[in-house]
Order: C-alpha cells, then structure tokens, then sequence
C-alpha cells in the first residue's frame, strides 16, 4: 500500500513540475516591455477613472500596477541574456575585470 502512495505522490510531483515549466514557458515568451506598458497602462487607467469621479474603479486599476512589475522581474530573472544590451554589459563588466586583475 505505502508503494502505491509513493507512486502517486511523484505522478503528482511531476504534473506539478510539468505545469510549472508551462507557465514558465508561457511567461518567457512575453517580453518585458509589455509587462512593464500594461504597468504604466494601469496607472494611467486608474488616474483617467480617478478623473472621471469612480473612486472604486479607480483603485481596483490602481492595484494592478505591482502584478505586472513582478511578472517583469519574473521574466528578466528568468531570461536576462534575451533582453537588448546584455552582451554590452557582459563585454563591459568582462573588461573591467580584466582592467581590476591588471594592476
């Protein structure tokens, strides 16, 4: 019987682990940019509303702004080398080390 439960406990982990990877997999796909417009969208959303006199509105929008952040940090933690620049960066932090490692 503990055998069974064993065997169903890792069927279980590895859907977990697979749905994991598929949602990562998704986020990986949407660039920073959009996460981090939606962002500013929301802000701008919420102050246009705020404007037009729906305080509620107002702050459901409002509270948006934090959730589309994280999903970019998310994505530039996951991927930081597809992201514009990174190789000039790496090219600049490689010659500053040498140049620290020369003296």
């Amino acid at each position: 019987m503990a055998a069974c439960c064993e065997v169903k406990e890792a069927m279980d982990t590895q859907q977990a682990i697979e749905k994991k990877d598929s949602y990562l997999r998704m986020m990986e796909a949407v660039p920073t940019q959009v996460y981090l417009g939606a962002a500013l969208g929301s802000i701008v959303l919420s102050a246009l509303t705020r404007l037009a006199g729906k305080k509620d509105a107002a702050v459901f929008f409002g509270q948006w702004p934090p959730t589309f952040i994280l999903f970019a940090l998310v994505h530039k933690l996951l991927q930081p080398s597809s992201e514009r620049g990174f190789d000039e960066a790496r090219q600049a932090t490689d010659e500053a080390s040498r140049m620290v490692g020369a003296r």
